[in-house]
């Protein structure tokens, strides 16, 4: 091991001891910088004044014990030396927290393990601390972790675990992952699904919460190996992705729904207008399409606010929506225009749904609960399939005949 540079208290009383340490250091060309403390007095000073490495303590000092020294550190790691015959001492030192424990001989054959020791002890305490930060960040990450061994049973997990999946830690350790898993098998404690821990990577997969709750995750997964390049354990980190797929969902509707109304936008109609054509096509059916204008509606935003118009184009809209079949299409081209497409309908098919829709608005002016009246004007278009206009222009005509509905009925709100 390197011989590496550490500041030492050595607590000695014994002169002779203390002139042998040092010579033993001098002589190994050990980078150590010593301070000797001749009883637990002397010790308690020095301990108040520095801060020290690591800390090798006769057990018998002429004023108290090693273990009086041990009451003054807190994480410093300490090195027990006591004499042939005390060895329960030692076992009960190392019960109370020193890190190791040396036999003195008097032949002064256990200076030669010192210089092993110190750095076997340095080296477990700096690899114990780097384990409890592992662990502290661990367990304040936001992501579920979980380690398993190589048969994959649950060894270690973090607080976001426990959070996350219901699950105390002594109920999972020592369990398989699989209880994660929709599959687990609880008699045989296994699942039959792909093993995302024998995925190395990121995969996406649902897993399974105590109470049954089933959510989607991302999952990444490494192994854990040792200088050999054995696996010593696989880890697991696990992200609830809910939110994130509820927002996509969202994000779908939003990219083909207009907000206000709920119908189709214009991308998403147009679109859908396309797949009419070909199944009506398909299976020979007639294609009507209807171009619609909200009557009055820049009046009604000019003189009542534009709430009141958003309130007009919606009970429009859901007047529509309660006259049409399911199978029929619905979009809002933009602002007080929509488009109708109705499959398996001609035009005077097309004439007796608007009727129904007139009359539904003409019932509800009739009670006068708007200081306005609610009308549409309407132009409709069958789609030849000889002809197979593009879309741009079949819109167009029907827009055309709508002006046409409009000028002819000069309707005044």
């Amino acid at each position: 091991m390197e011989n590496r540079g550490y500041k030492i208290l050595l607590v000695e009383d014994d002169i002779i001891d203390q002139m042998a340490f040092k010579k033993m250091v001098k002589q190994k060309e050990l980078k150590y910088d010593i301070q000797i403390a001749g009883s637990a007095e002397e010790a308690a000073e020095a301990i108040a004044n520095n801060s020290f490495d690591l800390v090798v303590s006769d057990y018998m000092l002429g004023d108290g014990t090693a273990f009086d020294v041990m009451k003054l550190l807190h994480e410093t790691p300490v090195i027990i030396i006591t004499g042939v015959g005390n060895e329960e001492v030692a076992v009960k030192a190392m019960h109370q927290g020193a890190s190791d424990y040396l036999v003195k001989d008097s032949e002064g054959n256990y200076l030669k393990v010192i210089p092993i020791t110190i750095d076997s002890v340095i080296e477990r305490v700096r690899n114990q601390k780097q384990l409890k930060i592992l662990s502290h960040a661990l367990m304040s990450i936001g992501d579920s972790v979980y380690i398993t061994d190589i048969e994959d049973d649950i060894l270690y997990v973090n607080k976001a675990f426990v959070d996350t999946f219901g699950y105390q830690e002594n109920e999972v350790i020592g369990r398989s992952h699989c209880i994660l898993s929709k599959d687990y098998n609880e008699k045989t404690e296994d699942c039959d699904w792909e093993d995302s821990l024998d995925n190395m990577g990121m995969n996406e997969v649902y897993h399974i919460k105590k109470d049954g709750t089933e959510f989607p995750s991302l999952i990444s997964s490494s192994c854990i190996k040792d200088d050999s390049g054995n696996i010593l354990a696989k880890v697991g980190v696990v992200r609830d992705i809910t939110e994130i797929k509820e927002a996509q969902k969202k994000l779908q509707v939003y990219a083909t729904m207009d907000i206000l109304t709920g119908t189709l936008n214009r991308r998403a109609g147009l679109l859908i207008l396309e797949k009419q054509i070909q199944l009506c096509k398909r299976n020979n059916w007639e294609l009507t399409i209807c171009y619609i204008d909200v009557d009055g509606l820049k009046e009604v935003n000019d003189s009542y606010g534009h709430q009141e118009g958003d309130d007009y184009i919606l009970f429009v809209t859901n007047v529509l929506k309660e006259i049409i079949r399911e199978s029929d299409g619905l979009c809002r081209l933009g602002g007080d225009e929509f488009l109708l497409m109705l499959p398996e309908c001609d035009i005077p098919e097309a004439e007796q749904v608007f009727k129904r829709i007139v009359k539904v608005l003409d019932e509800h002016n009739e009670r006068k609960l708007k200081p306005y009246k609610m009308s549409f004007s309407y132009g409709m278009i069958r789609y030849d399939f000889t002809e197979q206009p593009k879309i741009g222009s079949l819109i167009a005509k029907a827009d055309m005949e709508m002006y046409k509905h409009k000028n002819k009925r000069k309707t005044k709100i």
